[in-house]
């Protein structure tokens, strides 16, 4: 009875102890709670791993022991859209055949290249989930403060989903990388970075991402270098609508502004709104959709489609996936006054491009060359040699593979499947030359034919002198940095 009596307290004892305990860790547990924790709950959801089959990206040539090197095709990259629109440094994914991405769920997809900036290292990849993704918090860095705390979420050395935190050492950096390759305005972190960091987001204690980590210091302990996000903001959404300009025509540029600035004032923005930058019509092309519609200069747009606009990726977003004859409703804030404003999109304009590039001219008018049809010629081979091809076309080259062509060129592959040659040098006094063809221009289409081999380009440079077309021009086809562009070369030279 005693034995009985005594278990009955040790149990009511340890269930009290227990208790106290349990209630003890879920208080502790949120008394743990601070400005990091909170950021990577609110944000890794939006964050990727990138692996390949790449080793080396800048082969150790890093100057000043600045490297943005990602070994064995390890990275990071940042969902901007649900759609799966990722963005990450242009080194990362630089030559990998296949490009893994595995989100924070363990989900595992093979992603393309959809465009990229070599100037910015910054590249858009797309993968095609089944569900809309959650995407990344941005804010601004404009106002990023040296000493401030700042944190990191990356895949050092393929450990996935890691974070690391440390303090903004300074803004305005200028790091040089390679020979080809200098960040500029760059933020210095303390924050410990691996290979594998590379392309991942940098936060601030409001848990929005303030930069892209893209270099450390060789031989340094905690010196990395970010890409600031205003910039991300402006590169990302060139890129997503150059690549998007293919299918539509809207007819206005934007510009990104803060909520506190005199635009937001003048229209009534209060700068005490959440909103912290917004999207003003910078202008707007005549006999444009946009035109037509009554969209005017100085307008801010708050809305595109089902997407709230306050940056411009939000505005490239609504673009997204669109077509000729689409319809897309906007909402405008004028003057104090709200207004709904609907138009139809229209087909892309082959005689009117416009600026920062949906589809530019180097001269002369749209492509019409080498078209998807299936109606572009291919060359029949003929084989006088390289020389004609200086003489007669003014270029070298190299052609590109089919695998490379599909890798770093897939948004035109659809449109353009053939392939194309990479030019290496222009002869000084050659026609391509007055029009504004340069090495690394990658040429798909010249006049009729296809121009992806070296049959197809000494085919082209037998042909010709003897061509003699009404308009005295052929055009040329040109992929430059993600864009296309096209130029119409005289036959003869002047």
């Amino acid at each position: 009875m005693q034995r009985r009596h005594q278990l009955k307290t040790a149990i009511f004892l340890w269930t009290i102890i227990l208790s106290f305990a349990a209630s003890s860790w879920i208080s502790a547990s949120e008394d743990r709670e601070n400005w990091a924790t909170r950021a990577y709950k609110k944000n890794v959801n939006a964050v990727v791993n990138i692996q390949g089959d790449k080793v080396d990206e800048f082969g150790g040539d890093g100057k000043n022991g600045e490297s943005g090197k990602s070994y064995n095709g390890m990275g990071t990259g940042v969902i901007i859209d649900e759609r799966g629109y990722i963005v990450t440094n242009y080194h990362v994914v630089q030559g990998i055949r296949k490009i893994q991405v595995t989100t924070f769920d363990r989900s595992k997809f093979t992603a393309t290249l959809v465009a990229r900036d070599t100037e910015t290292d910054l590249a858009i990849i797309k993968i095609t989930p089944k569900e809309p993704l959650q995407t990344m918090t941005l804010g601004r860095s404009d106002d990023v403060m040296p000493g401030e705390f700042c944190m990191v979420i990356g895949n050092p050395y393929g450990y996935p989903f890691k974070a690391t935190h440390g303090l903004i050492s300074g803004v305005g950096e200028e790091v040089v990388v390679t020979d080809e390759l200098t960040y500029r305005n760059a933020i210095q972190i303390s924050s410990p970075i691996n290979p594998g960091n590379s392309g991942g987001p940098l936060f601030n204690v409001n848990g929005e991402m303030i930069g892209i980590n893209a270099a450390i210091r060789q031989g340094a302990e905690c010196i990395a270098f970010a890409i600031p996000v205003d910039q991300i903001v402006d590169v990302s959404s060139r890129l997503i609508a150059n690549a998007e300009s293919r299918f539509a025509y809207l007819g206005l540029q934007v510009y990104q502004t803060d909520s506190d600035s005199d635009v937001a004032k003048n229209a009534g923005i209060s700068a005490d709104e959440p909103r912290r930058s917004i999207v003003v019509v910078e202008s707007v092309d005549a006999n444009s959709p946009a035109a037509a519609a009554g969209i005017k200069v100085g307008d801010i747009i708050t809305g595109a489609g089902k997407y709230s606009v306050s940056n411009k990726i939000d505005f490239s977003r609504a673009l997204i996936g669109r077509k000729s004859n689409d319809d897309l409703g906007f909402n405008i804030l004028r003057e104090q006054e709200k207004l709904d404003i609907a138009l139809t999109l229209a087909a892309p304009q082959d005689d009117s491009f416009a600026r920062n590039g949906s589809r530019r001219q180097l001269a002369g008018s749209g492509p019409n060359a080498a078209n998807a049809t299936g109606s572009a010629k291919v060359a029949n081979q003929a084989k006088p040699g390289d020389d004609n091809v200086w003489e007669a076309l003014g270029l070298r080259y190299t052609p590109l593979t089919k695998e490379e062509y599909q890798r770093n060129y897939a948004q035109f592959v659809n449109d353009y499947p053939y392939g194309g040659v990479t030019v290496k040098a222009v002869k000084e006094d050659s026609a391509m030359n007055d029009k504004g063809v340069s090495p690394g221009d990658v040429i798909i289409g010249i006049h009729e034919w296809v121009a992806t081999s070296t049959n197809d380009m000494r085919f082209i440079a037998k042909a010709w002198p003897t061509l003699n077309p009404t308009s005295g021009t052929v055009r040329v086809l040109i992929l430059r940095e993600g864009v296309l562009y096209s130029t119409d070369v005289p036959v003869k030279k002047k």
